[in-house]
C-alpha cells in the first residue's frame, strides 16, 4: 500500500457518468482508498451549488469547485477567488456583440444564466426552478442591477461558461484570444450540445494552481498528488499533479500527456485507476 495521497477527482465524466451516476465500483473504491489513509477531494468546474447531494454525502475530503476559484475542507473555507466587475462586463459585452445568447455564471451564490440558457435547459426537459438546485438558480435579467451599475458590480461568481448555436460568428480560439486581457478559455463540458464552447476562469487560477494550494494547505508534497479527469478542461490540474489519470472516456487528447490512463467510466475506470496506483 502506498503512502498517504492526495487525490483530485473530476465529477462530470470521471466520478459521475452523463446521467450524473457514480457507479458503485467508484464508490467502494473511494471509500476504501480514504479507509487506507489517503485523502479525497472532488476538483470540478461546477459551483458549490450545483453539486449534487448524492455526490457531497459520499464523504470527501473537501471540494475544489469552480474550476479552481473556490476550495472547502468541511466548513472551512481554504480560498476562495471572483471574477472582476470589469472582466464580467467585458464578457457581457462580447457576448452581446457576438450574439452568443447561452452563457451563465457560477459562484457560491449559485447559478446566474442567460434567458438563451433557460431555454436550453427547458428544452431538455430541465427545470431550473425546481429540484433540490432551485433557489441557487437565477435568471440573469430578473437581476436588480442598480442605477448606473453593471452586473459585474452586482453578483458574485468565480467562473462563466457558453455554448453558441450552429453557425457562430467566433470560433473559441477567437473567443479565446479576444478575452485574454480578462480570462483563461478552455473547452467546456458542453460539446454534445455545441462544439464551440468555453469556461471562461479567472486569469491566474484554474484546477492546477488549486492543486498546489491545496497540497500546501494541507501539508503534502506535489509528488504524493493525484488527478484524474476526462476533458481539456481538467488539463491544468492533470499538468500539475504528481500523478495525471485520463479516463478511458477521455477527449480532447489527455491522454496523450496523461501518466496512466485508466478504463471508461462505466468499465470501472476509478476503481481500475485506484487498483493500479496501490490506493487500495
Amino acid at each position: 500500500m502506498t503512502a498517504s495521497k492526495l487525490v483530485f477527482l473530476d465529477i462530470d465524466g470521471t466520478l459521475a457518468d452523463e446521467n450524473h451516476v457514480v457507479p458503485d465500483s467508484a464508490r467502494e473504491a473511494c471509500a476504501e482508498a480514504q479507509r487506507n489513509g489517503h485523502k479525497l477531494f472532488i476538483c470540478t468546474g461546477r459551483s458549490m451549488p450545483k453539486i449534487e447531494h448524492s455526490i457531497l454525502d459520499l464523504g470527501f475530503d473537501g471540494v475544489v469547485s469552480v474550476a479552481g476559484a473556490q476550495a472547502n475542507v468541511g466548513d472551512r473555507l481554504l480560498f476562495q477567488h471572483l471574477v472582476p466587475p470589469e472582466a464580467m462586463d467585458a464578457a457581457m459585452e462580447y457576448f452581446r456583440v457576438h450574439h452568443i445568447e447561452n452563457y451563465q455564471w457560477q459562484g457560491a451564490d449559485g447559478m446566474y444564466i442567460s434567458e438563451g440558457y433557460r431555454r436550453h435547459l427547458e428544452s431538455k426537459g430541465k427545470a431550473f426552478n425546481r429540484g433540490e438546485f432551485a433557489r441557487f438558480w437565477h435568471l440573469i435579467d430578473e437581476v436588480d442591477v442598480p442605477a448606473g451599475s453593471t452586473l459585474g458590480h452586482t453578483i458574485r461568481a468565480s467562473k462563466g461558461s457558453y455554448f453558441t448555436g450552429p453557425d457562430p460568428d467566433v470560433t473559441f480560439e477567437e473567443t479565446k484570444r479576444d478575452l485574454a486581457p480578462w480570462f483563461e478559455l478552455v473547452h467546456g463540458s458542453y460539446d454534445k450540445i455545441s462544439p464551440n464552447n468555453g469556461e471562461l476562469l479567472i486569469a491566474g487560477y484554474d484546477k492546477g494552481t488549486a492543486v498546489r494550494d491545496v497540497a500546501a494547505a494541507l501539508g503534502y508534497s506535489i509528488a504524493d498528488t493525484i488527478a484524474i479527469g476526462d476533458s481539456d478542461n481538467d488539463t491544468a490540474m492533470l499538468k500539475a499533479a504528481g500523478t495525471s489519470v485520463a479516463m478511458g472516456n477521455a477527449i480532447h487528447g489527455i491522454e496523450k500527456f496523461c501518466t496512466i490512463q485508466t478504463t471508461d467510466i462505466h468499465d470501472d475506470g476509478i476503481a481500475n485507476a485506484f487498483k493500479t496506483l496501490g490506493l487500495v
